[in-house]
């Protein structure tokens, strides 16, 4: 199973405790991970792995150099750059480099940022849009991800796997109590 933890401030990225599975890779070194990608409603990007300690990681947006950061003593890294996204469909790259900028290791992950999701309601509908999740979905609706229990719980026969919702499928979002 998936865990997440999730700061209660938008401004620091998430960090995943527990994985189900990864980004594509290249090179030897297996520990060197994307774990999360996130953004909030303006596109404002934050992105955090896993690496060696004190390792530097190169990231490249769309191949375009986006910033370095350095794994911390636990090998947690994580990275806000300063320009928001647009939606649309990007190539997320990091590069586990040496001091000299010799790549040892590559990531990449294709990722999707979708419309916001701006007054969304519980006790509406909503039709899924390329890029959104449960977990945005009810992040927007119910002001916690976590809350996606709730989405699921009441879509299930249209849902057979939380992790797969899939374009033009219609949600009902339930009030809570």
């Amino acid at each position: 199973p998936l865990a997440l933890k999730t700061p209660a401030n938008q401004d620091k990225p998430v960090e995943v405790l527990q994985k189900t599975g990864g980004a594509e890779s290249s090179g030897p070194i297996i520990n060197f991970s994307v774990d999360a990608i996130d953004y909030d409603k303006d596109g404002k990007l934050s992105v955090s792995g896993k690496n060696k300690k004190n390792s530097i990681i190169n990231l490249y947006l769309d191949n375009m150099f986006i910033g370095r950061t350095t794994a911390n003593d636990r090998g947690f890294w994580s990275f806000i750059p300063q320009n928001s996204l647009k939606p649309g469909i990007y190539k997320l790259r990091a590069d586990h480099v040496d001091k000299s900028g010799k790549v040892y290791a590559r990531r990449e992950v294709t990722f999707s940022r979708s419309v916001p999701l701006e007054g969304i309601k519980p006790g509406t509908m909503v039709v899924v849009e390329p890029g959104n999740s449960l977990w945005r979905i009810a992040r927007r609706t119910y002001g916690s991800g976590f809350k996606y229990t709730v989405i699921f719980e009441a879509n299930k026969n249209q849902i057979k796997n939380e992790d797969l919702i899939f374009p033009g499928q219609v949600f009902s979002l339930p009030a809570t109590k």
